[in-house]
């Protein structure tokens, strides 16, 4: 039982970080993507129809960590206390400002706060997995507005459109060496080959975006930069082994949430279909 609730886990962090890491993304660049309010507005309305269906999973994420394995939360608030904090504080500005826009002012927390959460994340799994912090605090955001890029890419039209494809293409090569420059540095990854087999395959998606973006198939673009934004979820995993997490968990506690998670768990992901639904129909 400890084994599928880890999957889980797994499964709930990816989606949220392959799915809100695009609305992070729209949130740094659509003052670029835009050149004045009314191409702003027209960014920001390709995101919001599915900013709180994709927050949505990091919340049932922490809720599994929380009731599931509640050691395992204890340690890392604990030891990750100033990162939990900065991602806080940076979702609760861009929540807030993707909610309440209706002038530019509400734009200072929106980018800051789009801005705030991927640094936090980076802290976050740099700390875990032993590798330069400020290298992870950068290379996270990268990843994000790659990811929103594409995204943009991918649903306007016109000179937008353009423009969001360009900003892809140029953040395709810092992403690359981000990669790259994560597993050189080492962290404590149990297997090192590990960590080369994950730098296989981010590269590996960063040139199926790049060769997407050339032949102007913006889907499978932004399926592979998903992806991408998805790899150090696993690398996380790897890292902290499978094994280590099970030895958290609290077993008649996982017996009584398996009930719930069969009520709930489906909900979520018809919630997440529809959103996408309704969007694609009304694009």
């Amino acid at each position: 039982m400890e084994g599928l609730w880890i999957v889980l886990l797994g499964l709930l962090t990816a989606g949220y970080f392959a799915l809100a890491g695009f609305d992070y993304g729209v949130g740094l660049l659509f003052r670029f993507v835009g050149r004045d309010e009314a191409e702003r507005a027209r960014v920001l309305r390709a995101m919001t129809p599915f900013f709180l269906g994709n927050e949505v999973w990091l919340v049932a994420a922490v809720g599994v960590l929380f009731g599931a394995f509640p050691r395992l939360e204890g340690e890392l608030l604990s030891g990750h206390h100033g990162a939990f904090v900065t991602i806080l504080v940076g979702l609760v500005l861009v929540t807030s400002a993707v909610q309440l826009r209706v002038s530019p002012w509400w734009d200072v927390p929106l980018v800051g706060g789009a801005l705030i959460v991927p640094v936090g994340w980076g802290v976050l799994l740099g700390d875990v997995l032993g590798g330069p912090v400020v290298l992870w605090a950068l290379g996270i955001p990268v990843l994000f507005l790659l990811h929103g890029a594409v995204f943009l890419a991918w649903r306007l039209h016109g000179p937008l459109r353009e423009r969001a494809v360009r900003t892809a293409r140029a953040l395709v090569w810092p992403a690359a060496g981000f990669v790259v420059a994560a597993v050189a540095s080492g962290g404590s990854v149990r297997v090192p080959a590990y960590g080369w087999v994950g730098a296989a395959v981010a590269l590996a998606l960063v040139g199926g975006a790049w060769t997407a973006l050339r032949s102007a198939r913006s889907g499978p673009a932004f399926l592979c930069t998903a992806g991408l934004c998805v790899v150090p979820v696993v690398a996380v995993f790897g890292a902290r082994a499978v094994v280590d997490v099970a030895t958290m968990a609290h077993t008649p506690t996982l017996r009584a949430l398996s009930w719930v998670a069969l009520v709930v768990l489906p909900l979520v992901g018809v919630f997440q279909w529809a959103t996408w639904w309704m969007s694609r129909a009304a694009r």
